[in-house]
């Protein structure tokens, strides 16, 4: 059984280390950023990684994070690399999402890991 508290937790603390490493990259690539950009930012990192690691999708946990995560950052594609006339940015942004996904993934699997220490199977 799988502990709902537990999923939370572990998705909120995953979401808020994405977060945090997404405001310092944010801050040592443009220290001039707007402070809502980074609020922006830790907002959706934070909640992201709780969506993530709490959600279902019937995929293994690393390819639920991973797909999950992408989907979730498609609008941050379009504005931050296709509309801004930067296309150069994709490849960064859909690289920060897989290894996000990855630690959201790694997450989940920590979350729906039994008490007695043995991971479920089906994560």
């Amino acid at each position: 059984m799988i502990d709902i508290g537990k999923k939370w937790a572990w998705g909120l603390g995953a979401g808020f280390v994405a977060a945090a490493t997404d405001a310092a990259l944010i801050l040592t690539v443009d220290g001039a950023a707007s402070p809502w950009v980074v609020l922006e930012a830790l907002l959706f990192w934070t909640t992201g990684g709780w969506f993530v690691v709490a959600s279902e999708t019937g995929l293994g946990r690393y390819t639920h994070g991973i797909v999950a995560t992408v989907l979730l950052n498609l609008p941050w594609y379009l504005v931050e690399a296709f509309a801004s006339g930067h296309p150069e940015h994709f490849p960064p942004l859909l690289g920060m999402s897989v290894v996000f996904g990855t630690g959201f993934g790694w997450a989940r699997g920590r979350a729906s890991s039994e008490p007695s220490g043995r991971r479920a199977t089906n994560t």
